[in-house]
């Protein structure tokens, strides 16, 4: 009777232990639920943490010949630009990544150009409007900048505009032309190589004050004006769809975003200027590498100013960069770390 007592107590302690075992190993393993929800929450964050200081080398020997207008880089050495001369505008094009600069043609100085836009070494776009009538025309070239073909004229919606709007062609044969007016950005699109465009598309912005943009497809772009709630703090917007702004995050307070570009999918960067009354750290570089999730914020040295009024970033690559203002050319072959002045 003892024996058979003392088994069903060896029994019962055994199926306990095999139980607490169950719970433990239950217990342990994460639903499926909870680890969809974490990860959703770590896309959905926002961060800007600080980085190094850029470096710049701002000695350089005299350049008779560099772009003032307009640029646009294919790759890590060859670029091409417009610049203004004192009889003529010249189109010109590097092969040594913006260092030495060539004139391959003539433009007629009844033109004024606004933007330029490279696909590949020979297919190019440029943009302009007649001095005289401020009517708009698209320049075609398909001998890398030797000869140009007027292919469209009087586009839709940029009759009287006076700012350089986002101009971009991202194949052989869709393009897009973007500008904000007020509430609403103008969006000009074609699918034939610039013979056409697209009636204007009226995308409401969150805010009517003027801010910085990019857009890297037709229909996904980035926006950086300030904050609804607070003027003095600059928001981050993005647009998958081709119609509407998401807010994604806040950027460092009082700083005024200048230019924004996006190479691909993950990397991009923004320059920004300080308030005018704080001069301690004039201009701030910001980078991503995850798609504007997080980003790295970096310091330029206080004998950087370029001109802040049409500022244009140029980055065909993660690694090599343009910078342009109506003075000077700078440079980068490490993302931005690192900035070399090539005109003087």
């Amino acid at each position: 009777m003892k024996a058979l007592i003392s088994n069903n107590k060896l029994v019962v302690l055994l199926v306990f232990l095999l139980c607490a075992g169950c719970f433990h190993e239950e217990a342990s393993t994460p639903s499926p639920n909870l680890m969809t929800s974490t990860t959703q929450k770590r896309d959905n964050d926002f961060s800007v943490f600080a980085g190094e200081k850029i470096g710049i080398q701002d000695q350089v020997q005299p350049i008779h010949l560099t772009p003032t207008k307009a640029i646009s880089f294919v790759d890590e050495l060859h670029g091409y630009g417009v610049a203004s001369g004192a009889r003529d505008l010249q189109f010109l094009k590097s092969s040594d990544g913006g260092i030495t600069w060539r004139a391959l043609s003539g433009l007629p100085q009844t033109i004024m150009p606004s933007a330029i836009s490279f696909f590949d070494s020979l297919t190019g776009w440029l943009l302009a409007s007649e001095s005289s009538d401020e009517k708009s025309e698209l320049r075609l070239t398909l001998d890398g900048g030797q000869t140009w073909e007027v292919i469209a004229q009087d586009l839709p919606g940029l009759e009287t505009r006076g700012e350089v709007p986002f101009f971009r062609f991202f194949d052989r044969h869709r393009g897009l032309i973007a500008f904000q007016s007020g509430k609403v950005m103008m969006l000009l699109r074609t699918q034939d190589g610039g013979l056409t465009w697209s009636a204007s598309s009226r995308i409401s912005m969150p805010i009517e004050e003027k801010g910085v943009f990019t857009f890297r497809s037709a229909i996904e772009g980035w926006f950086i004006g300030p904050s609804k709630k607070d003027k003095e703090v600059s928001m981050l917007y993005h647009m998958t769809d081709g119609e509407t702004w998401q807010e994604t995050g806040k950027l460092p307070s009082f700083l005024a975003p200048r230019a924004i570009t996006f190479t691909d999918s993950k990397n991009g960067f923004i320059l920004l200027h300080t308030n005018p009354q704080n001069n301690e750290k004039a201009w701030q570089f910001l980078r991503t590498f995850d798609g504007g999730k997080t980003w790295s914020q970096h310091e330029f040295p206080s004998t950087f100013q370029p001109l802040a009024a049409s500022l244009q970033l140029s980055f065909p690559t993660a690694t090599s960069g343009w910078l342009l203002d109506a003075r000077d050319l700078w440079r980068t072959t490490d993302g931005g770390m690192n900035w070399r002045l090539l005109t003087s």
